[in-house]
């Protein structure tokens, strides 16, 4: 359908607009991927060297040693926690990892799954189609906090001390670059014991008040990890998602302003040979 020169240039100016909008969320997305990077960097260096002495150590212990440790042979029912985002327009964020979460949930057979959300694209998702929902935390909105790491890892600790689950599970999103987001479900609880035995510590005060503090560490500082790899992937997402976005619209522009020249100069020329038939009408 042929459109006026007037229908073009509404056009226009309608696409501008929202490009000039994804233009400022993609510098937002930017601002806030910069902003977690750091720490997600930091932890992650940090978090490397804990568990390399943590496993180090393990292997000296035996499984009986700390209730988290414990490898239980009837596994009743599994807790299942997905990290998303509480917004859209984060391009395929979301639902790659809800994919990858309802794949693991459903290879699990008849062991019943208990979902515990972080998120509400998670919770939302699994609520609609008929999940047990046992946790959600809401309202992150992208934004990383220490009570929030706290109080996830006491309540999936909880969770599994209580043997409300067997085994605990934990799908969210790997930030490998800028350009490269993995969705992964990795094992929480109970924490896979190595089978070596290396003997390398003499440990003072004690095993068990070393293993106590050092499971406590390891575990908070995993879910710290998770957390802020996960932001990072969805800061990263939606910054692509916007950039995207912005370029097409550019590009739209451009096509919608050539079409709108050409319109303008049909109506330029038809004005131009009315006025010649006029003029050629009064000569005769």
């Amino acid at each position: 359908m042929t459109q006026t020169f007037r229908q073009l240039k509404d056009r226009i100016r309608s696409i501008d607009n929202t490009r000039k909008t994804t233009r400022a969320m993609e510098m937002v997305s930017a601002s806030k991927l910069n902003r977690v990077k750091l720490p997600f960097f930091s932890s992650k260096n940090y978090f490397s060297n804990l568990e390399r002495i943590f496993f180090d150590l393990l292997s000296d212990i035996e499984p009986a040693a700390h209730p988290l440790l414990e490898e239980r042979v009837d596994k009743g029912s599994v807790a299942l926690m997905v990290v998303s985002s509480d917004t859209g327009l984060c391009s395929t964020y979301n639902n790659n990892v809800i994919r990858c979460a309802k794949e693991f949930a459903d290879g699990i057979g008849g062991r019943r799954v208990k979902i515990i959300a972080v998120g509400k694209e998670a919770f939302s998702h699994f609520k609609r189609d008929g999940y047990t929902v046992e946790n959600s935390y809401l309202g992150i909105r992208g934004k990383f906090s220490e009570p929030l790491a706290q109080g996830i890892t006491k309540m999936l600790t909880d969770t599994f001390l209580s043997r409300s689950a067997d085994e605990v599970y934990i799908a969210y999103t790997h930030f490998s670059s800028s350009l490269r987001h993995r969705p992964v479900v990795e094992k929480f609880l109970s924490i896979d014991h190595p089978r070596k035995n290396r003997n390398y510590y003499i440990l003072e005060p004690g095993k068990e008040t070393i293993m106590n503090e050092l499971v406590s560490r390891y575990l908070l500082g995993r879910i710290r990890l998770i957390l802020l790899d996960s932001m990072t992937a969805e800061h990263s997402a939606r910054m692509l998602a916007m950039k995207l976005a912005t370029d097409n619209a550019d590009e739209l522009i451009d096509t919608l302003t050539l079409l709108k020249n050409k319109a303008r100069q049909a109506a330029i020329t038809k004005e131009v040979l009315e006025i010649a038939m006029s003029a050629e009408a009064l000569k005769g």
